[in-house]
């Protein structure tokens, strides 16, 4: 009776008093417990970079060290620029980032892109990242409920298998336990929007999507058009460059909590 009433109160409650973002989660808890009480194994599809997890200070990392290791010795005056960057000010790309403080240099932007794409995409600087507010506490939600939990990420397993798996156990996700499952690109030349393309063929017959939530439109877009049944969230972040404008009838959130 209690979990019947908090459920009413739920679906009255306005989303101004509750929260946009809140009432979004709440409607995908709701639906996952509803479809894993049908027994139709309920799935829901969670992007990780940018989305559970910021990967704004493994950025600033990054960089940070390139000001220390490259620029000091050449540019004395832009490595003290650097070394005042702060997290706020971490863009998308490395460009972006480095002019908006003022780095205009191309050569400098240049080299700082190399260093960066050489360090980003490993297994030892993924423990810079730090999850989104709540992402923790919801995705055990999710996956208390009865969801099965399906990590679907861009990054490559040849370069970041290990250290995504360990960034998950460590901040206490389900992961390596029965209910959940991790999926990578299986190379780092795959593009992102064809690799989860080909993978809402092989998830759409082994349960039912619930939801699912990504920090780029064009996978929302995908997810839209895959699982037409399913509540699609844009996690709302930094994103690439010239996004594609989002499909009708989905919701963004900007944090778990």
């Amino acid at each position: 009776m209690l979990k019947r009433a908090l459920t009413i109160l739920v679906a009255l409650m306005p989303a101004a008093a509750w929260g946009q973002d809140q009432v979004i989660e709440n409607q995908v808890l709701e639906a996952v417990r509803a479809a894993y009480n049908r027994q139709e194994r309920p799935m829901v599809i969670l992007d990780i970079e940018g989305t559970l997890f910021d990967n704004r200070p493994r950025n600033l990392q990054i960089l940070k060290e390139y000001g220390e290791q490259e620029l000091r010795a050449i540019r004395p005056a832009q490595a003290q620029v650097l070394a005042t960057l702060t997290l706020p000010q971490v863009q998308y790309t490395t460009g972006d980032t480095l002019r908006g403080i003022g780095i205009t240099e191309e050569a400098v932007i240049n080299n700082a892109a190399v260093f960066w794409a050489q360090r980003f995409y490993s297994d030892d600087y993924l423990k810079y990242d730090v999850p989104t507010a709540g992402s923790i506490n919801y995705v055990r939600n999710l996956y208390s409920a009865g969801a099965r939990i399906v990590y679907l990420t861009g990054r490559d397993a040849q370069r970041q298998l290990l250290g995504t798996v360990k960034a998950l156990r460590d901040q206490g996700m389900p992961i390596g336990i029965q209910g959940t499952e991790l999926i990578m690109r299986p190379t780092m030349s795959t593009q992102d929007a064809i690799f989860k393309q080909q993978v809402t063929n092989y998830l759409r017959h082994y349960g039912k999507v619930i939801a699912a939530f990504d920090s780029e439109p064009a996978n929302v877009n995908i997810f839209r058009r895959a699982f037409p049944e399913a509540i699609c969230v844009l996690f709302n972040t930094l994103r690439s460059p010239n996004p594609p404008p989002l499909m009708p009838n989905i919701a963004t959130v900007s944090s778990f909590q």
